[in-house]
């Protein structure tokens, strides 16, 4: 029996919305930043214990239950809209600036007019070096080779490497020299979700192999870093930049997510859930150590993470029943404001720790 042309034209159309609804995307240098664009991202604590390495193809990320602190805005800019001392430099080699700095360990160096440059063109989105001013003297580090963020077009099963670094003597400062080697996976395709929204997303895992060798002459002596650190990034059409970055650096996870303009605490709220459930943190300012006292950990298991105000998680302990006075050394820590979080099978409750030293 011969169907209608009608209910063929139908069947059709079915299939093709159904294989739309389930397809990748692919991200281009049209979905990066442009001159003028800006971004808003928080930075976030990951309390819920999310598995943010896990990827494949037609995967669901739900990171909806992320809890957002402090909000940063980044600003794109033409190179020429940085210092004109930077413009030799950079003007043939990258087409956007943004006014901060990476990654880089710079202790001691007091570098001022910061900017980091990059440069979008078909082939793939690189991180060209960065330009600085220190005492009144403009000085670039530029890469020999760009740092590739991501090539393009992007799709599922990608893979893409790159090795980059500079070297560079600043008189009566020191020496400076960094080494990279960055391989990017894109390891998976589906949904993202974050507090932020539900979105298409390709996701790319970054392994990065880095030296860098600090020499001070203030010092006479060097200091060389090796590091080694994943990046996770979740990128969708027209994103501008990753809905969700997660960089793993020696087994802690600091989380980013782009976010609207919204009014966040400045605060972090703190205290009990319940009336049943009284913690006390003492003493607080803490120097070296601390106490956190509850008698829910006479009857019930517990765990008490500690992050710092960039959503780092310092670490992680658990309780076993009964244990109602816990200290922990905090000797390794620097002055500042941390959070304290103890859960149990039933509450949670968030502190804030001030260490003072």
């Amino acid at each position: 029996m011969k169907l209608p042309i009608k209910y063929i034209t139908a069947i059709l159309v079915l299939m093709i919305s159904g294989t739309c609804l389930t397809a990748q995307i692919t991200v281009n240098q049209d979905d990066m930043p442009s001159t003028g664009d800006t971004v808003r991202k928080r930075m976030a604590l990951n309390f819920e214990n999310y598995d943010f390495e896990s990827a494949g193809p037609d995967f669901t990320w739900d990171f909806s239950g992320l809890i957002p602190l402090s909000q940063t805005v980044d600003t794109f800019l033409s190179v020429t809209e940085t210092p004109v001392f930077y413009w030799p430099f950079f003007l043939f080699s990258a087409n956007l600036a943004t006014p901060e700095l990476g990654d880089l360990p710079f202790p001691q160096i007091p570098l001022t007019d910061v900017f980091t440059f990059f440069n979008n063109k078909s082939p793939g989105f690189d991180d060209v070096g960065f330009a600085a001013t220190l005492y009144g003297v403009p000085l670039s580090f530029k890469y020999n080779n760009p740092d590739r963020l991501y090539a393009f077009p992007m799709n599922f099963g990608d893979v893409d490497s790159s090795l980059s670094g500079f070297q560079f003597g600043i008189p009566d400062v020191g020496y400076i020299m960094v080494q990279k080697k960055r391989v990017n996976t894109v390891d998976g395709w589906g949904t993202l979700i974050t507090p932020y929204g539900t979105f298409d997303v390709l996701r790319q895992k970054s392994v990065v192999d880095e030296y860098d060798s600090i020499y001070l002459d203030s010092l006479n002596a060097g200091v060389p870093v090796n590091r080694h650190y994943i990046e996770y990034k979740w990128l969708a059409k027209n994103g501008k930049e990753p809905l969700l970055q997660v960089n793993d650096d020696l087994m802690n996870f600091v989380v980013y997510y782009v976010d609207s303009v919204r009014n966040i605490p400045l605060a972090v709220p703190e205290g009990q859930v319940s009336d049943e459930f009284t913690v006390k943190i003492y003493p607080n300012p803490a120097v070296n150590r601390f106490w956190v006292w509850s008698k829910e950990f006479e009857v019930g298991e517990a765990t008490i993470k500690l992050f710092d105000l960039n959503g780092k998680r310092i670490f992680e302990k658990h309780i076993p029943a009964g244990e109602e006075n816990v200290n922990f050394n905090v000797s390794n820590l620097k002055s500042g404001v941390y959070l304290c979080v103890i859960e149990t099978k039933k509450q949670l409750v968030m502190k804030k720790l001030i260490i003072k030293k």
